[in-house]
């Protein structure tokens, strides 16, 4: 009989986002990605908003 695994909690953070303004499209983007200093939504075009979301931090590693 095996044991249940442990699932990790990942932690979260409050993170600045782009988020899409069209009302039907869920586009959004983290601002640190963002090449430009008002994107447009690379869905459909619109203009895009900040927000603040909850989401786990990525890590910039760049392995050898």
């Amino acid at each position: 009989m095996r044991g249940k695994q442990q699932v990790e909690e990942i932690p979260m953070f409050e993170m600045i986002v782009w988020s899409c303004t069209n009302d039907v499209c869920k586009g959004w983007m983290r601002q640190e990605y963002s090449f430009s200093a008002e994107p447009a939504c690379p869905l459909c075009q619109s203009g895009m908003i900040h927000e603040t979301r909850l989401l786990p931090q990525l890590s910039h590693y760049i392995g050898s």
